[in-house]
Formats: C-alpha cells, structure tokens, sequence
C-alpha cells in the first residue's frame, strides 16, 4: 500500500533527484522531484506535501530563498535542507529559518532515511524567530558562479553516496562509512569500538584544519589573534606581534601569552566614561584576555559598549546583573562543556542577540547553537570588518 506521507525533492542534479527517491521509496515514502525550486513552490502550492528536501546551490532560486518562501506561505510543510557546498555560515542561516536539519553531501543512504524519519516524527523541532528577523537574513550571498565549467563540474560531483553491497558489508557505525579496516578486520577497528572515534576520520579532520590555517600572515592573525597586524600593534606595541611566527601563530607558552593586556587609548576612556548605551550594551566572553580587548577596541569604534569576561562564572554574574542586547561568545573555554554557557545566556537573555566566534568551527556545532538561539557563527580567524559586520547584523534585530 502507497503511503501517504508525501515527499518534495529539489536539486538542480536529475541523478541526486533519482537517488534521493530510491532511497526514499524503500521506505514506501512517495517521492516526488523537479531540477527547479520555483517549479517545486508551485506544486508544493497545489498538492498537499509533509516534507520538503532542497539543496542549497541552484541556478534561478537558491535552498534559502525557497526555504524563506516555504515557511512564509507553506507553514505546515517541515524542511531539510542537503548541500555539497556545507558551511557553518549557511548551516546557522537554514536552521534559523525554519530547516529541521542541515545535511552535508556526501551522506549514506542510512543517514538520509534516519533524518527523514526523525523529522516526520516529529523527533525534530523548528526555531521560531520574528518575521523581521527572517527577512533581515540574507539568502542571495551564495558566491557560486554557474556559467564556468569549473562550478558546473563541481556540481556534478555532488554526489550522495550509493547503496552498494560494500557500503551495507563494510558500514562501520563508529565512522558513519564504509571502511576498508573493516572490510579486512570484519569489524569495526579496536581504536574505535574502544574509544567510539574513528582514527580515519581524526586523521582526516587534522588534514583539513591545517589546510584551513593557511592565510596570509601579513594581514591576518592566528585563531586566537584573528585580526589586522597593525591595529594589534597599535593596541599592544610592537612587543606582543614580535612573539608571532611567520605562520601567524603565538609560540609563547600559553599562560604567559594571556597575561599580554592591551591598554585603553584615550578614546576608549572617553567612550566608556560616557556610559554604557542601552541599545548598543555588547558583552565578549572569550577566555584570551587580549581577543577581548581587541574586539572591545574594534567594536567600540562603531559606537558600542562593551563588557568583556574571561570565563564562565564572570560570563554569568553578568549576564545576571544587566541585559545586553548582543552577546559574542567563545565556544572553547575552561570550565564549560559544549554548549552550556550558550543555553545559560539563552535563558538567562532569551532576547540577546548571541554571536558564537570560535577557532574550532564544525557543522554541527552551528546547528546546534542555531537551534538553541545563536543568530550567527563566526569562525577564527576573521577580519575587524567580518566582526563589525556581524555585530551590526546582530544589532538591526535586536529588540
């Protein structure tokens, strides 16, 4: 018997479509797929859907546009949204405008169904946010250029991955992949039953942060130090960049890197003897003292005051003494495990605008933060001009 529960699918690749369905039909879900996201609006308009999965990187309308449109006018439509071009920036923006999920290509067919199956069970839960909210988020930023050849073959090579006899035999659960020491051993590996992480993945991830640390050290520092050469100096004095490789990085011992203060110029006197501004009141919780004073002598240019805090119990006594319309908050810090000090201010401030800035950035850490109220997500390094950037954005919806 066909069951009722229908499915939309939207991807510009014909073959994702193909497969989505396949999967999904085993599951005796009814598929239904189009290569345009206007043309899925119009049928989504027309025949009565349950589910919604869009990818995100599509000429003529974009996942995002169309998530924002679906739920303005299809409330009752639940989404997930799949992409090969997975970010924390698009992570958090999906997840704030209504996605149940976020799923990055490549993904087997085990995890589709599961996430599938979760999000009609109503296992997962969608963020509500304000309509001036949604529409303040950008959805047409997605820097894919469809007319080179160069972007069309990297479309081609989305790919989800196929349902194969060596992916069901060799389908490691401590991974989430088929695995060649498992085809060999007939198990899971010994380092990953033992310690439920997989070596290969580690490996892999190690891989990809090193290459992610390559910038250019003349305009940019470090993830703990993610700003302009010379407006470091101009806060510090020569002596603290002096104690930089040429990579970027800080090779003085962590301790005694920390006790590095920069002092207040005479502006940042005369700004924060002039009072804190009830509107424009930032508090920066991040465990290196001079990340806060560098982001409290750029912010404070622009007009904002701001607090600053340098662990978790500072972070919450005052969180408790005043409100503060935005809140920039470190993710790795001693003392505080996951996202705990996020749920604390979230509760504490449901109406303060939390930006996560952090050097250890991951998907699913974006999502999770976006579920539990995060606006933005900043990865280290980054520029004076992303960070102002991304508190003003946090300022023009704050209440």
């Amino acid at each position: 018997m066909e069951n009722q529960t229908k499915i939309m699918v939207v991807d510009d690749e014909l073959g994702i479509c193909k497969n989505v369905e396949k999967i999904l039909t085993k599951n005796n879900y009814t598929v239904v797929h189009t290569q345009s996201a206007r043309k899925a609006l119009e049928m989504m308009k027309k025949e009565s859907f349950s589910l919604l999965i869009s990818d995100i990187v599509m000429p003529e309308m974009n996942g995002l546009e169309l998530l924002k449109k679906v739920v303005k006018e299809l409330p009752d439509i639940k989404t997930l949204m799949m992409t090969g071009y997975a970010s924390t920036h698009t992570a958090v923006k999906a997840i704030r405008l209504g996605a149940l999920d976020y799923i990055p290509k490549p993904f087997t067919p085990d995890e589709l169904r599961a996430t599938v199956d979760r999000a009609l069970a109503g296992e997962l839960e969608g963020i509500t946010i304000t309509d001036e909210e949604r529409d303040a988020i950008e959805v047409m930023d997605i820097d894919i250029d469809f007319g080179t050849d160069a972007a069309r073959n990297l479309v081609k090579q989305e790919a989800i991955v196929e349902e194969t006899t060596t992916v069901r035999e060799f389908y490691c659960n401590v991974g989430k992949m088929a695995c060649d020491v498992m085809e060999k051993l007939g198990t899971t590996c010994k380092t990953g039953l033992q310690k439920n992480f997989c070596p290969k993945l580690k490996a892999l991830e190690k891989k990809k942060a090193k290459a992610a640390a390559v910038f250019n050290p003349k305009t940019m520092i470090g993830i703990d130090q993610p700003f302009d050469y010379d407006e470091v100096v101009a806060i510090t004095g020569p002596e603290y960049v002096q104690y930089m490789n040429r990579d970027g990085f800080a090779y003085l011992p962590y301790e005694e890197l920390k006790k590095v203060t920069p002092v207040r110029t005479k502006q940042d006197q005369a700004t924060y003897a002039a009072g804190p501004s009830v509107l424009k009141n930032i508090l920066v919780v991040d465990d290196e003292v001079s990340v806060n004073h560098n982001i409290r002598k750029i912010l404070t240019k622009n007009g904002f005051h701001v607090d600053q805090a340098a662990s978790k119990d500072e972070a919450v006594e005052k969180i408790n003494q005043q409100p503060y319309r935005i809140v920039l908050l470190d993710l790795r810090m001693p003392g505080v495990s996951g996202l705990e000090l996020l749920k604390t201010i979230s509760k504490a401030q449901p109406f303060a605008k939390v930006i996560i800035i952090t050097g250890y950035a991951s998907i699913e850490t974006a999502i999770d933060a976006a579920r539990i109220g995060a606006v933005d997500y900043l990865s280290k390094p980054f520029t004076p001009d992303e960070l102002r950037n991304v508190a003003e954005r946090a300022y023009a919806i704050a209440v």
